[in-house]
């Protein structure tokens, strides 16, 4: 993704805000977002590379976390509900990330093998989230007393 790309892209925005709002030391500010992005974007030669066995690098494991707290915010934005994500890993890399508003899971989604979490490209990871963002959305518009409960 070029940087005038990354900058229009609202999610790219929010999950480079996010990433950006943990630096301590002002580093990040003036790292382009391309750079910043950059583990978040892995080959399948570079995903096949990485074991599965071990615990998942608490890295990773944070670049999820940020990954769908952008996600949250985007749902939040587009359906005026809060969005809360829940995250429970499982040791051996994987689990379950859940996005509830108000009483309602709003998106449900498993993952596998969170030891290679990545994508092939900035393009890609984006899509993915656009679709989660828009199951979340339409299931909120579907429980709206739920999600307000």
């Amino acid at each position: 993704m070029t940087a005038i790309a990354t900058t229009q892209d609202p999610f790219i925005k929010s999950l480079l805000m996010f990433i950006r709002a943990h630096d301590q030391s002002g580093a990040w500010e003036s790292m382009p977002d391309e750079e910043v992005l950059a583990p978040y974007i892995l080959s399948k030669e570079q995903r096949r590379e990485i074991p599965l066995f071990g615990d998942p690098d608490p890295d990773i494991l944070w670049r999820v976390e940020q990954y769908f707290n952008a996600i949250a915010m985007a749902i939040e934005t587009q359906s005026g509900h809060a969005v809360s994500p829940i995250m429970k890993i499982h040791h051996e890399g994987w689990g379950r990330v859940i996005l509830t508003a108000g009483k309602l899971v709003a998106v449900n989604t498993y993952m596998r093998e969170l030891h290679r979490f990545g994508f092939d490209s900035a393009e890609e990871m984006s899509a993915k989230a656009g679709k989660i963002i828009a199951e979340g959305v339409a299931t909120i518009a579907r429980f709206p007393e739920v999600a307000a409960a």
